[in-house]
Parts: C-alpha cells; sequence; structure tokens
C-alpha cells in the first residue's frame, strides 16, 4: 500500500484508491517522473525489481539506469547504486499513442 503523504512531500502524483503499484509507476514515469529503488520503498512499493517485469510485460516503454540516488528515510546519498526508471519524451508519446490506439475491452 503506497504511503499518499509520502507521494506528496516528493512532488510525485497523488497515488488514487484504485492505482495498484504497476498502475502508480507508470503514472510517474509517464508524467516525467525518474523513480529509483529508494524512493519506492520510502512510499511503500516493496521491490522496484519486482515491479519492472510487470510493466515490461504490460508493454510500457522505459528506461532503466542504475546510480546513486538520494535516500529520503536517511536524508543521505549512500554509495551503492541502485535501479532508476523513466520515460523519455519519446517513449511518453509512444506511450501514448500505443494506449490510444489499444483496442477497450467490453
Amino acid at each position: 500500500m503506497m504511503i499518499i503523504e509520502r507521494c506528496i512531500e516528493l512532488k510525485l502524483p497523488t497515488p488514487r484508491g484504485f492505482d495498484t503499484e504497476p498502475s502508480y509507476l507508470i503514472t510517474c514515469i509517464q508524467s516525467g517522473h525518474t523513480i529509483n529503488t529508494r524512493i519506492c520503498r520510502y512510499i511503500g512499493i516493496g521491490n522496484l525489481h519486482s515491479v519492472k517485469p510487470v510493466l515490461r510485460k504490460m508493454k510500457v516503454p522505459f528506461t532503466e539506469v542504475m546510480g546513486r540516488a538520494f535516500c529520503p528515510t536517511r536524508g543521505v546519498i549512500p554509495p551503492e547504486p541502485v535501479l532508476h526508471i523513466y520515460m523519455d519524451a519519446e517513449q511518453q508519446q509512444d506511450y501514448l499513442l500505443d494506449k490510444k490506439l489499444a483496442p477497450t475491452k467490453r
């Protein structure tokens, strides 16, 4: 379960009641945010590495890199690299286009 107050604190989109971990991450990266493992843990998403295959299966375009990141829990930048995922402008456009062209289920 995502912690709404922490999402707001990090200036991420506010989770909706029906959001799952993958759907919330899509909302975040589609709106231009870079999400990393430390942010996920801070807002209540257990493991970004576990959600990544779900996003791939859903055919969500994103870029992944390993790098250092600020830890909101400790208030420091630890030396260990973590997973970062994001969508660049082209991936955002592709995702929106694919979503609009996808047939609706009835």
